[in-house]
């Protein structure tokens, strides 16, 4: 009985620290969202303006007809993955470092030093908050070409898989950004440099048919421009490469790793 009494404290000590955690969790998470519902202001650039430019351009006739230049695409088809990456980035780049950030400079992260919470619990809120809403606005950015009869991507589960798993990437390399860089200024300039980087490899500026194969490379290595090939084959009915969504997965779980080790709370 006596050399199973440290094995039962180690067990209770375990669950009363999960339930301490979870308790964290749930308090942070109701928390972001209240603090999201009183100033969604932060939310303009990551999912208002994206929705307006897919009814904008879905509203408007010509931009509805499959054009041959494009594949047979319409206009809003060649558009909606690199909307859906525009909104993922502002999401996760530039929203996620400036609430952190804010955090810091206002002496709340010292503050919750004192308190039962973790850095996992924290960004695990702020990570599922961010990317509730960045699902929500991709789907709509799908959803609504459609209602206008326009079409959904040929092959949608697909197209949803690279959107889905492009958003988880950006959240956790913002989350990562968030803990690297303590100032919110730097952290917000260089998350706005960042995001414009990833625009730009997801084609916005430059169509990624006339990317040399040097850059198509390193694009297809980034999570702008893999996702934005994934969507683009999925729109089309072309075949989706799982290196894609492999590429987007380490991503994903190597910044959010760097992000909880490099934590720091002031």
């Amino acid at each position: 009985m006596t050399s199973r009494a440290p094995a039962v404290e180690a067990g209770t000590h375990t669950r009363g620290a999960r339930a301490r955690s979870s308790t964290a969790f749930a308090a942070h998470l109701a928390n972001e969202f209240r603090l999201l519902l009183r100033e969604p202001a932060a939310l303009i650039f990551g999912a208002v303006l994206p929705l307006l430019a897919i009814i904008v351009m879905s509203a408007i006739p010509g931009a509805r007809e499959p054009l041959a230049d494009f594949g047979g695409l319409s206009v809003v088809q060649t558009y909606a993955p690199t909307i859906a990456l525009f909104s993922t980035s502002i999401l996760g780049l530039t929203v996620l470092p400036a609430i952190l950030g804010s955090y810091r400079e206002m002496g709340v992260l010292r503050r919750l030093r004192t308190t039962p919470t973790s850095p996992v619990t924290l960004l695990a809120a702020l990570f599922t908050i961010i990317c509730t809403v960045g699902i929500v606005v991709v789907a709509l950015i799908t959803i609504i070409p459609a209602m206008f009869g326009a079409g959904l991507p040929a092959n949608l589960w697909a197209f949803g898989l690279a959107a889905l798993l492009s958003l988880f990437a950006f959240v956790a390399l913002g989350a990562l950004l968030a803990a690297v860089v303590p100032n919110p200024k730097a952290a917000a300039g260089i998350g706005n440099v960042l995001a414009a980087l990833m625009w730009f490899l997801a084609g916005l500026w430059y169509p990624r048919a006339l990317f040399p194969d040097w850059l198509a490379t390193i694009a297809n290595l980034t999570p702008g421009g893999v996702a934005a090939t994934a969507m683009t084959d999925a729109s089309i009915g072309a075949p989706t490469s799982w290196v894609s969504f492999v590429v987007l997965i380490v991503w994903t779980a190597v910044c959010a790793l760097a992000a909880v080790r490099t934590f720091r709370w002031e």
